[in-house]
């Protein structure tokens, strides 16, 4: 799966997660979020509203600059914020859809195609409307073939971005394999200030074995049921270091 041209699965993945994540809004605003300490599920939310609207923003504007990060409106009841959430992400929609896929945007940095966004944008919104409904008991189902873009988006970008400026020590030249058992799918991520990322079955020093969704768990630190095999030292050290 290539979220960078498939917009209609990537718009629909956006929608359902996003529905989700207002329906938990609405449900349990007060509920504590594990996954972003300090924050309840209405704070999510309202970022995940603002992170839609900005890149809804940036998209229409095009060029080397991003939009405005805004603010969520004050003085606004829950009901009116999650209306208000649901509208931007009926607006990013609308923006992804309406876009160039080619037109040259602002991507964290650097100029790019704007379909980069909507890979970003997917990810972004399912992690966390699994964070928001498992703060209520229910977590949201990650669909497994989203999870393993997602494993794949979090290895081959996220991480490399973050590491340019942050080399991990703790773990540099190392190598977890990630191993998917719910179709194909395997990683061998050599940990460094410029990682690498090989596709295939390889052996790592630690081995993360699981279905797609529990691996990108994993992975971005979250609870997840997988095997791990090899080096665990160098599992509680991804624990400690590795957050989103």
């Amino acid at each position: 799966m290539d979220l960078t041209t498939d917009i209609p699965t990537a718009s629909a993945t956006i929608d359902a997660a996003g529905a989700a994540l207002t329906g938990a809004g609405r449900a349990g605003p007060d509920a504590d979020v594990a996954a972003c300490p300090g924050w309840t599920v209405l704070t999510l939310m309202k970022h995940v509203a603002l992170v839609h609207a900005w890149v809804a923003g940036t998209l229409r504007k095009g060029g080397a600059d991003p939009a405005e990060f805004g603010h969520a409106p004050a003085g606004m009841s829950t009901a009116g914020l999650a209306g208000w959430a649901d509208e931007q992400r009926a607006a990013l929609l609308a923006a992804l859809s309406e876009t160039d896929p080619e037109r040259p945007t602002w991507f964290f940095g650097v100029v790019g195609p704007a379909r980069l966004w909507w890979r970003r944008q997917v990810h972004e919104t399912v992690v966390h409307a699994w964070d928001a409904t498992t703060a209520l008991g229910d977590p949201w189902p990650i669909p497994s073939d989203i999870a393993a873009d997602g494993v794949d988006e979090l290895l081959g970008w996220v991480l490399p971005r973050r590491w340019s400026g942050h080399p991990p020590e703790w773990g540099s030249g190392r190598s977890i394999h990630f191993h998917r058992t719910d179709g194909e799918g395997e990683w061998l991520l050599t940990l460094g200030a410029e990682p690498t990322l090989d596709h295939g079955h390889a052996k790592g020093d630690l081995a993360v074995r699981g279905p797609a969704p529990e691996l990108l768990l994993w992975a971005a630190n979250r609870p997840a049921t997988v095997e791990l095999f090899g080096d665990t030292d160098l599992a509680a050290a991804w624990a400690t270091h590795v957050a989103f």
